[in-house]
């Protein structure tokens, strides 16, 4: 199964940005990965994924897909949430890397906009203007 991928890469001295693989205009990522791309603890991503399904902003059903593979004989699946959930959760987590994450989502739906070809399997680079901590 191929899941895309996203980082945001901060380097010294720099802008920091973010770079996206998508696949077929999306990408799913666990909640381990999601922590690690907010820099926040995996409870706080669970914690407002409850309240996003909880409170049927999004349906758990049409936003994640489930991965079931066999470990040293034993049946396991892990649960992937896509591109929708992540601009969810970036509005709801209050770090750094979720407001460079939303900045990254705005300035890619305006380059979206302006585009007349768009491929389904494309990568994204985008670099943070300037901030203020």
């Amino acid at each position: 199964m191929e899941t895309g991928s996203i980082q945001i890469i901060r380097e010294e001295g720099k802008a920091p940005s973010v770079e996206a693989q998508l696949v077929d205009n999306t990408l799913y990522i666990n909640k381990y990965e999601i922590a690690k791309l907010f820099n926040c603890f995996p409870q706080k991503v669970e914690a407002n994924l409850r309240s996003i399904f909880k409170n049927r902003l999004l349906y758990e059903s049409d936003v994640t897909f489930t991965h079931r593979y066999t470990y040293k004989g034993v049946e396991r699946q892990c649960l992937y949430y896509n591109m929708e959930v992540l601009i969810f959760l970036s509005y709801r987590i209050a770090t750094f890397e979720a407001k460079i994450f939303r900045d990254f989502v705005n300035e890619a739906f305006r380059e979206h906009l302006k585009k007349k070809d768009k491929p389904r399997n494309y990568k994204i680079v985008w670099i943070a203007p300037p901030c203020h901590n």
